[in-house]
């Protein structure tokens, strides 16, 4: 099952604090089963696309992240899978 995880980050931003940040995303590394990792150019936000069998490593990932982070997570479809339903209700 594919999730799109948009992220925000919280509190005040310095070096400091993106130094912890930077250290534990080097600590644990890309979380399991990333497809694709963006971030805004405005530097405040971006969104992980991962494909998971669960919620449990991506629910793991929040609680670690939650001290820099606001997170929303959502089941997603991509277009080849969304089409069929799509064409199936318009027939119907």
């Amino acid at each position: 099952m594919l999730f799109v995880t948009h992220y925000e980050l919280i509190g005040e931003p310095s070096k400091a604090r993106t130094q912890e940040l930077m250290a534990l995303f080097g600590e644990r590394g890309a979380g399991e089963g990333t497809v694709a990792h963006y971030v805004y150019a405005d530097a405040g936000a971006g969104f992980v696309i991962s494909d998971d069998s669960g919620l449990d490593s991506l629910y793991e990932d929040a609680i670690q992240y939650s001290p820099y982070m606001k997170f929303t997570t959502q089941p997603i479809l991509t277009i080849d899978e969304a089409v069929p339903t799509i064409a199936a209700w318009m027939s119907s």
